[in-house]
């Protein structure tokens, strides 16, 4: 097999997976060790923007489960302020786990906190 012939079967994905591996082995950097995959959750050229804008940087990805606390924690906040219910119905309503109501429950305070201290959201 001739390293050429190989080299062209690649794709542009491929290509760039190859070099973000060699990019962790060379810098020996723990938090470049799984980029190789990224190339394969975005575009070539998305993948460039984001080394554009984040080139450099660490950064930590939400996981689908923050992102679900956090938006049950807003629809608690509309129930509580909008629509005027009780916070603990609010959470009843939603129907979470036993681990999931308490957690918002740890957290809504927080929310509310945040929300007013920068002005997030506006009173409809």
């Amino acid at each position: 097999m001739e390293l050429k012939s190989e080299l062209k079967k690649l794709k542009d994905d491929d290509i760039y997976s190859l070099i973000l591996f060699i990019l962790f082995k060379l810098r020996d950097i723990p938090e470049y060790s799984t980029l190789s995959e990224l190339i394969y959750v975005l575009n070539k050229n998305e993948f460039l923007k984001l080394c554009e804008y984040f080139g450099g940087m660490t950064i930590t990805i939400p996981t689908i489960d923050d992102l679900e606390h956090l938006l049950n924690m807003l629809t608690i906040y509309e129930m509580t302020t909008i629509d005027k219910i009780s916070l603990d119905d609010a959470i009843k309503s939603l129907k979470l786990n036993k681990q999931k109501s308490e957690k918002i429950q740890k957290d809504y305070y927080k929310l509310v906190d945040i929300l007013s201290q920068y002005n997030l959201l506006y009173e409809r």
